[in-house]
């Protein structure tokens, strides 16, 4: 696939002046004070009032000095505009420090990210370099706050484009502002209401005064039920067809349909007569569920926040056991220091490692099939990386997910040492911190995180369980904060594998409450306002593996269990 060129744009915030007396002042040469910030797909990304974009050289710092090639990417721009998101918790603007977290530490993660280099050494070496200087460190503060109104000046942004939709039949050019199509052709608006659960039609025309009353009102409504219908414009002096086969005669008109079916047909403009029969459709297309008039605060009161593994380990009795098995390498010890600069310091002041390198190391060591005293601390510094999101995020887009792919096939054999497969359990939950790996939960990589879960959850080692039953939790979590938002079920048929996995464990567990409690939560999870609940194959699996006895099984155990008990209970009863 052909990638999209990665620039880094070079400012001298001095404007040459530090080429002229930095020798007199310091005692160094120094040739600029560096401001960076990135290009692709034609915004200029950076960080000064926080993470901000701009058109490529349509800042406040005009035109670069310097443009360097990076290289190329085929991260798609939703991709991207992810994980930029992602950087804002680090990268705030109270955050900002001219010589310790500036923006060519921003441009260092986004370059990584991209492209996986480093921008040039003198740029990031730049701060150090000056402070090593006594006098350097006397005008530190006369610096900062000279140049901190030039790097924090606020920029008129650049909007960043929307990905097409996927799976979708709508072009670019057809997808408007807050979810309204305009559609130009019948078949087209024929085939959106035939695949389509809920859609509604505004037959508008450019010469109707009136219509322009409805407008705001309807990229409202579109913008609040975007998600469960799909809202059209069709405007009809440009689609002379539609308006003849569905002699449409004034405008403006109305209509609202129901999996193909006509629910509703209207004219006129009032804001008030169209938010009303809006409401009403949302209403007819998707009744309230029967679950939502059950109480189970025990269940829908846990926090939907990921559980996550974050103990540190003797970081240096790590490599000490790693050389003594005759494993050495560079990225090991920048590993190390990035894990222990963000702990002391904060993930601002931790400079990214290599993360290609990091990867192919890790690949490396599982292709080779280390021993369990060598690859156990490996995927456990692994573990620790992937709490900061950067991290994560990194190995999110990696192309073929090949470094979590191989770490979850190696560790999915019940045969591997439990160590083994309990940090990598930790680890899968700590990947739950990037919001990009998160979509790929099911698409990509929902078999083998279901067959890993599985197995795990019947694991002899109780700690082994408790973690399959945390990472249950995390992939139910997000199940249902997507059911919440309306959108389509996003876990598929891995619902399946994780149900009867939550039953059998359920049932089997005997010695962990905690591990029990956090079972049910993920089965009530898994089942809360799930479509068509009685007719479905996961009501069905339920049914045949008894579900009801064997949680009711578990009603001796303490209070807490006994509670989530009954809630799960309610969910499985038939209606």
């Amino acid at each position: 696939m052909t990638g999209f060129p990665v620039k880094l744009y070079v400012y001298d915030l001095s404007r040459g002046l530090a080429r002229q007396m930095s020798m007199q002042f310091i005692g160094k040469q120094i040739d600029g004070v560096w401001h960076t910030s990135v290009t692709y797909q034609g915004v200029e990304y950076y960080y000064g009032a926080g993470v901000q974009t701009s058109v490529p050289g349509g800042t406040h710092h005009g035109q670069p000095l310097e443009v360097v090639d990076m290289g190329e990417s085929s991260l798609p721009e939703d991709v991207v505009s992810e994980y930029i998101e992602s950087l804002k918790d680090i990268y705030r603007p109270e955050n900002y420090d001219l010589f310790m977290h500036n923006c060519n530490n921003f441009s260092q993660d986004l370059c990584q990210f991209l492209v996986g280099k480093d921008i040039p050494a003198h740029i990031t070496g730049l701060p150090q370099e000056v402070l090593q200087t006594p006098f350097g460190q006397m005008m530190r503060p006369m610096i900062e706050q000279s140049l901190r109104p030039i790097t924090t000046a606020p920029s008129a942004p650049v909007p960043v484009r929307q990905a097409p939709l996927k799976h979708s039949t709508i072009t670019p050019a057809t997808q408007a502002r807050h979810h309204v199509l305009y559609v130009t052709s019948a078949s087209h608006l024929e085939d959106l209401i035939k695949t389509k659960r809920c859609v509604s039609v505004f037959f508008t025309s450019s010469t109707c005064a009136p219509c322009r009353i409805a407008y705001p009102k309807y990229d409202e409504l579109a913008e609040m039920y975007g998600e469960k219908c799909t809202f059209v414009k069709v405007d009809i002096n440009q689609a002379y067809d539609i308006s003849q086969q569905w002699q449409i005669t004034a405008t403006p008109t109305f209509q609202t349909f129901v999996d193909g079916e006509k629910i509703d047909n209207w004219k006129g403009a009032s804001p008030l007569t169209l938010e009303s029969n809006i409401n009403m459709l949302i209403q007819i297309a998707y009744p309230p569920h029967s679950h939502r008039k059950l109480s189970l605060p025990n269940i829908l009161g846990t926090s939907s926040l990921p559980i996550t593994y974050t103990r540190i380990p003797p970081l240096d009795k790590i490599i000490a056991k790693l050389e003594a098995a005759g494993i050495k390498d560079q990225i090991l010890s920048r590993v190390v220091t990035f894990i222990k600069e963000r702990e002391a310091h904060g993930a601002r002041e931790a400079a990214l490692p290599d993360l290609h390198l990091w990867a192919a190391f890790i690949q490396e060591q599982v292709k080779r099939g280390a021993n369990s005293d060598a690859l156990f601390p490996i995927i456990d510094l692994f573990r620790v990386a992937a709490i900061d999101v950067r991290v994560g995020s990194w190995f999110a887009e990696e192309p073929e997910y090949k470094t979590l792919r191989n770490v979850i096939e190696f560790t999915s054999d019940d045969e591997k040492p439990y160590q083994v497969r309990l940090v990598t359990l930790q680890l899968l939950c700590n990947m739950f911190t990037s919001h990009l790996f998160v979509p790929h939960l099911c698409q990509e990589l929902g078999g083998e995180l279901s067959q890993l879960t599985t197995s795990a959850l019947l694991d002899v080692h109780s700690n082994v369980r408790l973690a399959a039953s945390s990472l249950a939790f995390n992939i139910t979590a997000h199940g249902q904060r997507r059911r919440a938002e309306g959108a389509e079920e996003v876990l598929g048929e891995i619902s399946i594998d994780l149900v009867v996995a939550l039953i059998e464990g359920i049932g089997r567990e005997s010695e962990s409450g905690q591990t029990l409690s956090r079972l049910l939560t993920a089965l009530g999870l898994l089942l809360y306002c799930a479509p068509n609940i009685q007719d479905s194959e996961l009501f069905a699996i339920c049914n045949s593996l008894e579900a009801r006895e064997v949680v009711n099984r578990k009603k001796n155990e303490p209070i807490a269990v006994r509670a989530l008990c009954d809630e799960v209970m309610l969910l499985l009863a038939p209606e």
